[in-house]
Parts: C-alpha cells; sequence; structure tokens
C-alpha cells in the first residue's frame, strides 16, 4: 500500500539519521557532546521503529528499538521489552530472545515486577507455540520472581500452570509427583485466605487424579482422606465422589464402569483439555492391567 510505503520512507530517513548522530565525522565528536548526540539519536530510532511499525515492517521496528537500548543503556530493558512486543506478531523467537534480555537487565537492577511479568509473558509465548517444556520452565521461574515481589497469587497461578503443562507433556512418574507436590501446596495455601478457599477444591481435585495416572489407587484415597480433613467441603463436592467412584471402577476391573462414571461426570461439569488426557492415562493403565491378567 502507499500509505505503507510512505511509512516505511520516513522509517528509512529517520534511522539514518541516527546512524549519522551515532557515527559523526572527526568535527562532529571534537563539537559535539557524546551523551547528547547519543540522546538525539534514541530519539530518531524511535521515531523510526514508530514508522516502521505503523508501515508493518515489525522486524525492522524491533531492529530501530534495540539501537535506542545502545544509545541509552539506563532504558534498555524498556526498549528491548518494545522490541519483543512489536516482533512478537511476526516471529515469536525473537520475541523471546528481547525479552529475556530485558529480563536480564531488570533483574540486574532489582526491577522484580517487571521481570517478573516478562518471564510470564515468554512462558506464554511459548506456551501458545506448545514448547510445553520451555513453557513449564518459564512459568515456575516467572514464580519465584512473583514470589520475592510478594505477589503471592500471580505466582500461584504460575506455579499452577507448570504443573497443568509439565503433565500435558507428559505423564512419567517423576513429572507426575512433582506436579502432585505443587497442587498440594497451592491447595494449602488457598486454604488460607477466605477469598481463594473455594480454589483448593480444584487444586486437591487435580492431585487426586494424578495419582490415578500413576496407578496409586492407596495413594489416591490416602491423600483424598487428607484433602478432606484439610478442607471439609471437598469431602461433599461432586470432585471428590467423582474420584471415589474412578477408585471403584478401577478395583472392579470394570472399564464399563469407568467410562459410566466419567460420562456422568462429564456430562454436568465438561471435562478439559488436561482432565481428559489425564483420565485417558488412568484409561490406558486400565486396559494394561487387563491384559496382563489375561496373559
Amino acid at each position: 500500500m502507499v500509505e505503507d510505503s510512505n511509512y516505511i520512507r520516513r522509517a528509512q530517513e529517520a534511522f539514518n539519521q541516527a546512524e549519522k548522530k551515532c557515527k559523526p565525522g572527526v568535527f562532529g565528536r571534537m563539537f559535539s557532546n557524546r551523551d547528547a548526540r547519543l540522546e538525539e539519536a534514541s530519539e530518531l530510532y524511535k521515531q523510526a521503529a514508530n514508522y516502521y511499525r505503523l508501515g508493518k515492517d515489525y522486524i525492522s521496528s524491533a531492529r530501530s528499538f534495540c539501537k535506542c537500548a545502545e544509545c541509552v543503556p539506563d532504558e534498555a530493558a524498556n526498549y528491548y521489552s518494545e522490541a519483543g512486543n512489536v516482533v512478537r506478531k511476526v516471529n515469536s523467537a525473537d520475541a523471546v530472545s528481547y525479552y529475556n534480555r530485558a529480563v536480564e537487565i531488570l533483574v540486574n537492577s532489582s526491577r522484580i515486577s517487571q521481570a517478573a511479568r516478562l518471564r510470564k509473558q515468554i512462558a506464554e509465548i511459548y506456551e501458545t507455540d506448545e514448547m510445553l517444556g520451555l513453557a513449564v520452565e518459564n512459568y515456575l521461574q516467572a514464580a519465584e520472581l512473583f514470589e520475592l515481589d510478594n505477589s503471592d497469587g500471580t505466582a500461584n497461578s504460575c506455579h499452577l500452570k507448570a504443573a497443568e503443562l509439565s503433565t500435558l507433556d507428559s505423564l512419567d512418574s517423576e513429572t507426575i509427583l512433582k506436579a502432585i507436590k505443587i497442587f498440594e501446596l497451592v491447595g494449602q495455601r488457598y486454604l488460607m485466605n477466605n477469598l481463594t478457599r473455594f480454589s483448593a477444591k480444584d487444586c486437591y481435585f487435580k492431585a487426586a487424579l494424578l495419582f490415578l495416572a500413576n496407578d496409586d489407587t492407596v495413594g489416591a484415597e490416602n491423600n483424598l482422606n487428607m484433602y478432606s480433613n484439610r478442607d471439609p467441603s471437598f469431602e461433599t463436592s461432586r470432585e471428590c465422589r467423582f474420584v471415589r467412584d474412578l477408585l471403584a471402577a478401577i478395583r472392579s476391573g470394570e472399564q464399563s464402569d469407568f467410562e459410566v462414571v466419567t460420562a456422568q461426570f462429564n456430562k454436568i461439569t465438561p471435562l478439559d483439555r488436561w482432565k481428559t488426557h489425564v483420565l485417558l492415562k488412568v484409561k490406558s493403565t486400565m486396559l494394561k492391567a487387563e491384559e496382563n491378567d489375561f496373559i
């Protein structure tokens, strides 16, 4: 489009002017103040970045914001963050790279709140791109930063994301046990606050399902009792009754019972992606047990 090309032309002009400010000739270096020149160059690079963004050249826009960061180190974190924001539309890998630079600067300068939010954005990018291992890693790092900033609510949500995504990625025993610990920990934290007490039920429900996915019916039953002692309302919940019905179906060895119980629960409370994934693992464990009995 003509309008886009006009923006690109203006961006290129501003970028070239900024480059000249950064690399003056001999006389320019002799008769001008370096800090002032870099400040002026930064403003020109910023103009270029915004014009490139309007012209939909997001890669060049991000590159221009990075030039701003080089000119004004004290504002580098903000400029790298802006570079990540603009390029995220077209290249998530580049966005993560810019965000990581910003996070490093923010942590080193003790701006923990901003660093935590950016680390969470990185995790969300990896989650969207289905790179679950990296998403988990970054959600856990974000949780640590939010805890340092005393943002316990957001820290808890990041821990829960890590537990869910790690078990979506793999349901091996080690991963399951780590996720159970997270669900139990956050459940306990929720019970300590009247505003979040009701959310503990979901944490305990997910932990119980993971015991079943780990082929540990004894652990599931014992911990159901423990969860009910901690949170009496859990004992009378549909979620707790559902897990107890699943336990009965598993112990009976009847796959049809398992399917009926699951269908009845799903009819009232639709199962999401995570619960469906875990329950399929439970079902496959039942099938293997039946095959072994047959052999």
